[in-house]
């Protein structure tokens, strides 16, 4: 599925600017060829990287600084085009107005557009670096029924460890996680791109988690390209409860925590993602709270009386634009806290993010300090 959503994308990213500043270009038909090599190149970065030096197709086995200048080029020209669709519906409106009256439209408008590329590749490269910023804390109040005492939860998600985020980054985060003082931790997936061999080093400061009721999990879509299994048996080593369709009563027992695993779970022979064993036998009149790695199970969830809904994987959509095209993929939940029927649905920006496309634009990670409280 992701394979082909880059093909198409790609196909997309390279049609778009060949179409609105390649083709346009008052140049010989080669040069305009010439050009092509590079965009193709940029358009299908994931393919061609994969293809050429192996690895997973998730995490190419290529040198660092070839990897980082693609993921710049790849962002910058997808920016680039969302931008281009905005400029040039502004563009085409003028044109119509003033194209018998202004000589060399179409060249003022191409230097328009490289001067839009520079400002994007610029754009971009702030973006990266905001990416690998530590996450902040972020708090929110959500009032739910049948809670007779406020809770503090503190949430943690898509943290992907891989060779760019390592042990020094999660040690940070678990100790502003545990300045929190939270009554429980709870990590909603996607705990690392890479094998247990290869990072396991790199989460050990999770072991350094701390809140009254102990740390619950699930898997996330990216914990099963990585053998899930295995991962699954060294965090737990570490202190984190994973909750596989299975609730639990937490601390004083007034809050039922259940969990699920991701939809990926197949592809690594995992348990699929089952809300009717999930929730089976949990007592009435108890507020329930389900962690749930994508949003997009939410409408579900509504049904079985849900009242909270947990949940990351979009990364908030990492910039505006961009943002537009993930919530399509996702129920229209991408970031913050929305409503579905009865019950809420809150999806962090993410704690860090997939280094495949480190971007972050208005975006910030974030650690976030959930307030529950009895609804009024």
């Amino acid at each position: 599925m992701f394979m082909k959503a880059t093909i198409l994308l790609g196909c997309v990213l390279f049609v778009s600017v060949l179409l609105c500043m390649i083709a346009p270009l008052r140049l010989r038909w080669w040069w305009k060829a010439l050009f092509c090599v590079p965009l193709g190149a940029v358009s299908f970065k994931y393919q061609l990287l994969y293809g050429l030096w192996g690895g997973h197709f998730f995490r190419p086995a290529v040198p660092m600084w070839l990897e980082l200048v693609t993921h710049w080029l790849f962002m910058s020209l997808l920016m680039l085009v969302v931008v281009l669709l905005v400029v040039d519906a502004g563009t085409l409106v003028v044109w119509l107005c003033v194209r018998k009256r202004v000589k060399g439209f179409r060249s003022g408008v191409n230097k328009l557009h490289f001067a839009l590329l520079l400002g994007v590749l610029l754009c971009t490269a702030w973006g990266m670096h905001q990416a690998f910023a530590l996450p902040r804390v972020r708090e929110i109040t959500v009032q739910l029924p049948h809670l007779k005492q406020p809770v503090r939860l503190a949430m943690l998600t898509d943290l992907h460890a891989d060779r760019y985020k390592q042990a020094p980054f999660f040690r940070e985060v678990v100790a502003r996680t545990n300045a929190l003082q939270a009554d429980a931790v709870v990590i909603t997936g996607d705990f690392e791109d890479g094998s247990l061999s290869e990072l396991g080093a790199a989460l050990s400061p999770l072991s350094g988690l701390r809140s009254r009721w102990g740390t619950f999990a699930v898997h996330g879509n990216h914990d099963y390209f990585s053998g899930h299994a295995a991962w699954e048996r060294y965090l737990s080593s570490l202190g984190i409860r994973f909750l596989n369709n299975e609730w639990v009563h937490p601390g004083n027992g007034q809050l039922v925590l259940a969990g699920v695993p991701d939809l990926a779970a197949g592809r690594d022979n995992g348990t699929p993602p089952n809300l009717r064993k999930a929730l089976a036998g949990v007592p009435q009149h108890k507020a329930i709270v389900l962690l749930c790695h994508q949003p997009k199970l939410a409408q579900t969830a509504a049904r079985y009386g849900v009242d909270l809904q947990l949940s990351g994987h979009t990364h908030g959509g990492h910039a505006p634009g961009v943002k537009q095209l993930i919530a399509s993929f996702n129920d229209g939940l991408v970031q913050g806290l929305y409503r579905r029927g009865d019950m809420q649905v809150y999806v962090s920006n993410g704690t860090s993010l997939w280094s495949g496309f480190p971007l972050r634009l208005f975006t910030p990670a974030e650690i976030t300090l959930i307030h529950l409280q009895p609804q009024q």
